[in-house]
């Protein structure tokens, strides 16, 4: 909203043309503090219109707006896509160390179609993508960083399955329909239990089978627990593998110059059932 807020000041767009409205994910955008910038665009809009709301939690916010701007209006709840008895979820419990290194063991060694691997922050996306990358295994990034051309570009790539592995942010994943996700890996715990919800909601669609993998630090316990306390989640322990630390990157900026990095020991891997036995060291910044 805040580009289109911009526009309005800056005279460059009218709504007063405007016959639908339609606010899709209206929580998130009032969580992020756009409800002001909201009614201000509503405001400019023709009175004459037909208003559609879309949210996933109907919050105080998103009551407030329904009242205030739309005409007696007709309020309709879908039930969620996921089935509970298709969607198996576990966890590992690891040491920081080892937190990357157990995602690539686990990525080559489950059978997985398309798979969605969630970080916090775009920082720990650029991470993980550019490691994986130097583990040979094909895996591309979306974030709020990236430009809409990007974005389409990597998402048509994924839906072909020319690239099988999505590592993103919450905010750049909402919305997203993506039919055939087996796998949602949990890279880092959310700090909110509804996203947690949005994330693993990502699989076991239209009667397929999935599973959402987390990987838990000692400091990552803190969020799960409140998951677990907010639902009534079956999450299996599994007993995690023995691995070796592998050689990885810390990448700051992967899309432009520069980066500061570091090294953490070294692992080898052998046959892969998904990604072959080539084995790569991964020797200094990938970009893309």
């Amino acid at each position: 909203p805040g580009r289109l807020k911009d526009h309005l000041e800056r005279g460059t767009i009218k709504l007063d043309g405007i016959k639908i409205l339609v606010i899709d994910e209206a929580d998130r955008m009032f969580e992020m503090g756009f409800v002001k910038d909201v009614e201000d665009i509503i405001k400019k809009c023709n009175r004459k219109r037909q208003t559609m709301l879309f949210s996933a939690t109907i919050t105080e916010e998103v009551n407030h707006i329904a009242k205030k701007y739309m005409n007696n209006p007709v309020q309709i709840s879908a039930e969620s896509f996921v089935d509970p008895k298709k969607l198996i979820q576990v966890y590992y419990d690891t040491d920081a160390k080892k937190k990357f290194s157990l995602l690539v063991h686990l990525l080559k060694h489950e059978e997985a179609g398309l798979v969605m691997v969630f970080c916090n922050t775009r920082r720990n996306v650029n991470f993980v993508v550019n490691n994986l990358k130097g583990a040979g295994i094909p895996a591309h990034a979306i974030h709020g960083g990236f430009a809409q051309g990007k974005r389409n570009t990597v998402l048509e790539q994924f839906h072909s399955h020319t690239v099988t592995v999505l590592v993103c942010t919450d905010v750049a994943a909402r919305g997203l329909d993506i039919p055939g996700v087996s796998h949602v890996y949990n890279y880092d715990i959310p700090g909110e239990s509804k996203l947690y919800i949005h994330r693993v909601g990502r699989t076991a669609r239209a009667g397929k089978n999935g599973r959402a993998i987390n990987i838990l630090t000692r400091e990552q316990h803190q969020n799960f627990a409140a998951v677990l306390r907010d639902y009534d989640f079956d999450v299996k322990k599994e007993e995690t593998p023995q691995i070796e630390q592998m050689e990885i990157k810390w990448t700051d900026r992967p899309r432009f110059g520069g980066s500061r990095s570091r090294q953490m020991g070294t692992s080898k891997f052998g046959s892969s059932k998904r990604f072959g036995s080539r084995r790569k060291k991964f020797v200094g910044p990938r970009y893309g």
